[in-house]
């Protein structure tokens, strides 16, 4: 059985939750930004609650998270160069409205 998924943000922002890649947590290939497809597990279930791609800038935002929950940041090398990397038991910040949110992924752009 093969079992595809497809790329998607949840349009059901129930929660105000995100995890944002700016200052160090920006996607980098040798220490330069770059544009990489991430994934959003669940940390407890490994189910993949997201994906998205970071822009060329490196930035990234996955919006609607539950603050509660803990997730798995994943980012891996398309060109097969470098190993994945992750990061792991990361809780979303709720600090921001989400219309705030927005506003910080206009400036990335």
């Amino acid at each position: 059985m093969q079992i595809l998924a497809k790329t998607y943000t949840s349009l059901s922002l129930a929660y105000n939750g995100y995890i944002a890649g700016s200052g160090d947590g920006i996607v980098t290939v040798v220490g330069k930004p770059e544009s990489r497809k991430i994934w959003l597990l669940n940390s407890q279930t490994l189910a993949v609650e997201q994906v998205t791609t970071s822009l060329n800038n490196g930035h990234y935002m996955f919006l609607g998270l539950d603050a509660a929950k803990e997730y798995l940041v994943m980012v891996r090398d398309h060109k097969k160069e470098y190993e994945p990397f992750a990061w792991d038991y990361v809780k979303p910040a709720d600090d921001l409205t989400v219309a705030e949110q927005q506003a910080l992924w206009q400036t990335w752009q």
